[in-house]
Parts: C-alpha cells; structure tokens; sequence
C-alpha cells in the first residue's frame, strides 16, 4: 500500500515505481464561505497539465470527470491516459473568500491496478469492536435510502468512535452528497466528512488494501474499516451487483462480522460473511476502504 502524506496546499513527489492509479484524500475543517478547489498533475518523463479534481466548499462538494493531456479524472480516481506515472502533485485553490487555514492535511493513494491479487489471511485472533451502533439505510426517512450505504456506514464508524450516537446518517449524507453525479457513495467525499464529524481526531482517506490481514490490525487497534464490495454474499439482503459498503468491526473463526446497512432494521445489520466469498466481494473491488487513524495531536 501506497499512501503518501502531506500538510501544505501544495506538494510533489516523482521518481516513484509506476502506477496508473491515484486516490486523493483531505482532511480539514470546511470553509464557512467560497470553497476549496483541488487539482492534480502527474509525471513520467514531463507533467501532464493540471486536472481539476473535486471541490469542497461551504454550500456543495463535487467531483469530476475530465480528460486532459495524458490525464483523466474520474469522481474519485485520477489515472493517466495511457502507460503509467512514476511521480504526481497536486495544488489546492481557494475561490470566493474560501481560507486554507482549515486545511490540516492531504494522502494521496496511488498503485499498478496490474499487480493486485486476493491473499487469504493465516492464523488470525478472533477480535470484535464493542459497542457498535448499528445503522440501517433502508430504515431512513429518506427518498434514495437505498443508495445511502456509504453515509450510513461512514455515521457508525463515526458514532462508534466517538462512543455515543451522537451523528444522525442523514447528516453525513447531505454533506457527501456529489451534486455533480448525483450520488452519495463518493469515496474522498465521505472521508472528508468523517473528519469534521470526529473532530480531527483520526486521519481519514481511501486506500486499497494490500490484504486482510491489514483489516485485522485495525480492529485490533479498535479501529473500523469500512469497505466496498460487489457481488453475493452468503445470508446477504441483496446482490450487490454494484459497489456496496459497508463497516467491518471483527473476525472470528473465518467468518468477518460485519455492519451492513443493505438490512431492513438496525438490530439486522449486525452480521456475518463467511471469509472466502467476502474475500472474493472485496476483491471484485479491489480491496478498496475508508481508513480512520489515530490523529490525537490535531484538534
């Protein structure tokens, strides 16, 4: 795994092994006027033109689909048009009275999508997160709720690490809201959320994980990780034929336990998969997830 951090508005890096995938995440306060712009460059051999990537700002959040000269951008990916890039870097703007000063820090996710594999874990302890509060997305008084899995998962990491249920996942919805796609399952979108919700107490980005095993030390740190996945599960409310979140909150004797908000009650969500075929629904979206790091010295 890939994660590059950064604290300024602005930053690069080049000579790095090549990739034709780039995930960028923000963490900071949300301007109370304007908003903040992001854009993004990559290299290999010369820059690319710079891509406007997302904005986040007092009233909306969007991102786009562009494609410039050897460079594209799709909601929340940037890859190059063709080959691979061995550097990147990236600019954030302000627009319309929007002050950077909020802005506490960037990751910036990139891989070769060539090199990804699905690794069965070995030998792990049995680990469970306590006092999760389980949310449903069916069960929201919400016109779309069942496309508000993303937001429903992000509202019990939250809660669940804030220790009460404190954040209403219509909240978190209306502020990941992508008014340019019209969707509520933009990854960078939710993270950003996430953080001003926790009160910049955890880092929060996307990232594709290189295993499960991964997932296990987070739990173990009593850390969520909310994941995508695609296609069926054993005991699943539905098929998942599109990308589906959902929270993961422990392991035990090969089965992943879960909160998966696709069920009718809140009391329904708290579940478990079998190990090999999440396995396999994890990695038909190539390990993607929302990670939430211990970040204590931000305020």
């Amino acid at each position: 795994m890939k994660t590059f951090s950064f604290e300024g508005r602005s930053g690069e890096l080049i000579s790095l092994e090549p990739f034709n995938e780039l995930i960028l995440s923000w963490n900071g306060y949300r301007p109370p006027q304007g908003r903040w712009v992001f854009y993004v460059s990559l290299y290999n051999g010369s820059w690319s033109p710079y891509i406007k990537y997302a904005e986040w700002g007092a009233a909306s959040q969007k991102t786009f689909q562009r494609s410039l000269s050897n460079i594209s951008t799709h909601q929340d990916v940037i890859a190059p048009q063709k080959g691979y890039a061995t550097g990147f870097r990236y600019v954030v703007k302000s627009e319309e009275g929007a002050s950077l000063n909020t802005l506490h820090n960037i990751s910036i996710f990139c891989r070769d999508t060539a090199l990804f594999e699905i690794k069965p874990p070995q030998n792990l302890s049995s680990i469970c997160l306590e006092r999760v509060f389980p949310h449903s997305q069916m069960a929201l008084s919400h016109p779309r709720h069942r496309d508000l899995c993303s937001p429903t998962s992000t509202t019990a990491a939250i809660n669940f690490l804030l220790k009460k249920k404190e954040v209403n996942p219509l909240e978190i919805a209306q502020k990941v809201h992508d008014s340019e796609f019209d969707i509520y399952g933009n990854w960078i979108l939710n993270t950003a959320a996430a953080y001003e919700a926790l009160g910049g107490n955890y880092q929060t980005f996307v990232a594709r994980l290189p295993d499960f095993t991964f997932v296990h030390q987070q739990l173990i740190k009593a850390l969520p990780v909310i994941v995508s996945v695609k296609g069926p599960l054993p005991g699943a409310p539905l098929p998942y034929e599109r990308g589906h979140l959902i929270l993961l909150i422990g392991y035990s004797d090969g089965q992943v336990l879960c909160m998966d908000p696709a069920f009718n009650t809140d009391a329904e969500t708290l579940i478990s998969y079998p190990l090999e075929p999440f396995l396999e629904a994890w990695g038909a979206r190539r390990n993607l997830a929302y990670l939430f790091i211990s970040n204590s010295y931000r305020g």
